[in-house]
């Protein structure tokens, strides 16, 4: 096995992990979670003085309810559901979402027409926006980021990420630091391109471009 299967394979494999976890999450500290509040909340109702009548049944139900919201976000985190059932636009959606409680402006422009990709390319593209807004913020400080998404005029696919932070050096970077090069790995992996543009002061630009993706069932590419 070469250097590229062996990522591959680990990467896959990582996947299945982070796939699994999301379900047991939902299937089951999920599921335990809502099935107090409902019990809880059948109580309280019942109370002589009705909802809201004894605070410490309150306070219980306001910290299960966080606990349930913490849950989703976890579950959003490792494996989107939407990722799956509804495609990667929609996934995209909810890390634009997660991200504006810390970057006051992120806009996602997404221009597939509502067509489903392969899953690696989906979940390739998910993972490098994933990575790039965690990078954005933790370290770039940015008020506001763009994520675009769309069709190549050859029919493969183009993400760009930028954002307005305090940007850097990414001859500085060392090697270990495995975000950026995970970005880079992962798109080679399907045939394509991950580059970094960025300068301290100026924000960053992520530039990813994939090629046409295939059809796995019939070898032929996916139409726009």
């Amino acid at each position: 096995m070469n250097g590229e299967q062996t990522l591959r394979a680990l990467l896959d494999r990582h996947e299945r992990e982070r796939q699994l976890v999301a379900y047991e999450i939902h299937d089951g500290l999920a599921q335990y979670l809502s099935a107090a509040i409902m019990h809880l909340e059948t109580y309280e109702a019942g109370l002589p003085g009705g909802v809201g009548s004894d605070s410490r049944i309150s306070q219980v139900l306001r910290l299960l309810r966080e606990a349930t919201a913490e849950a989703r976000h976890l579950i959003a985190g490792l494996r989107p559901p939407a990722l799956d059932e509804l495609g990667l636009v929609e996934a995209i959606e909810s890390l634009v979402a997660d991200a504006r409680l810390e970057i006051p402006k992120v806009e996602l422009e997404a221009e597939l027409a509502g067509k489903r990709l392969p899953a690696d390319w989906e979940t390739t593209l998910f993972r490098i926006v994933q990575e790039s807004l965690t990078n954005m913020r933790r370290h770039a400080g940015a008020s506001r980021a763009t994520i675009r998404l769309g069709w190549q005029a050859d029919g493969g696919i183009r993400l760009q990420i930028s954002d307005d932070g305090r940007g850097f050096d990414p001859a500085a970077i060392p090697p270990q630091r495995f975000g950026l090069e995970g970005i880079r790995q992962r798109a080679g992996l399907l045939g394509g391109t991950a580059t970094v543009t960025s300068k301290v002061g100026q924000g960053t630009v992520i530039d990813v471009r994939l090629p046409p993706p295939l059809d796995r069932r019939t070898g032929n590419s996916v139409e726009q």
